[in-house]
């Protein structure tokens, strides 16, 4: 096995989404974040909001790891945005994420974006997603450290919300808690509680 970090091409957005979806699909709040049953147009809508974002967001990466030994078979996905100079807050409010019709009748989507809207506007970042099937091969690690590179070299913080699942690995790559959100998910008709983890990484200072 051989992965490749890669920037995503147009034709690759297609596969970026289901990777997507399958990475939020591990439990939790992030499987409420998808309307069940899922409207036949769920993929195709999906698709074009991260179409748009690609053409026209210039702060917004998307990359994709292949695998080479499987025919440069895209494996795992990020999408970075990265911003090195001072924004306006119009800019800034303009990416943050909102309710909308798609979310009408269900809280749950509603109060976890609600919840990202506001930890990204008092610490602001970036928000990496990988696929869980190969979160254990690498391919996440590979996706985290090609933008904290590029952080240090620009000496600019990293910032991210965490799931459960992946904590472990942005703990290694040297993200600490800032902040914990708990959602009690018998409010939203299942067991138990979730959390959410606030986490940023300060830049390692470069050798003179």
């Amino acid at each position: 096995m051989v992965l490749q970090v890669l920037p995503c091409k147009e034709a690759d957005i297609h596969d970026f989404q289901r990777i997507q979806v399958a990475a939020f699909s591990s439990g939790g709040m992030t499987t409420l974040l998808k309307p069940s049953p899922r409207p036949a147009d769920y993929a195709e809508k999906s698709v074009n909001k991260h179409l748009k974002s690609f053409r026209e967001e210039q702060d917004v990466h998307y990359l994709k790891v292949i695998d080479t030994e499987l025919g440069g078979k895209m494996i795992a996905g990020a999408k970075w945005r990265i911003n090195e100079k001072p924004r306006s807050e119009e800019q800034v409010r303009k990416t943050l994420p909102k309710p909308g019709k798609d979310e009408e009748e269900r809280p749950a989507a509603q109060d976890f974006i609600k919840y990202l809207a506001r930890v990204r506007w008092e610490y602001m970042g970036v928000n990496p997603f990988y696929y869980p099937e190969h979160h254990r091969r690498g391919a996440g690690a590979m996706l985290i450290r090609w933008g904290t590179e590029k952080a240090d070299a620009a000496q600019l913080p990293t910032f991210l919300e965490a799931t459960a699942v992946a904590l472990p690995l942005y703990q290694k790559e040297s993200f600490v808690v800032r902040h914990e959100e708990i959602f009690d998910l018998t409010k939203y008709g299942l067991q138990g509680t979730d959390t959410s983890t606030v986490m940023i990484r300060e830049p390692i200072l470069q050798a003179m």
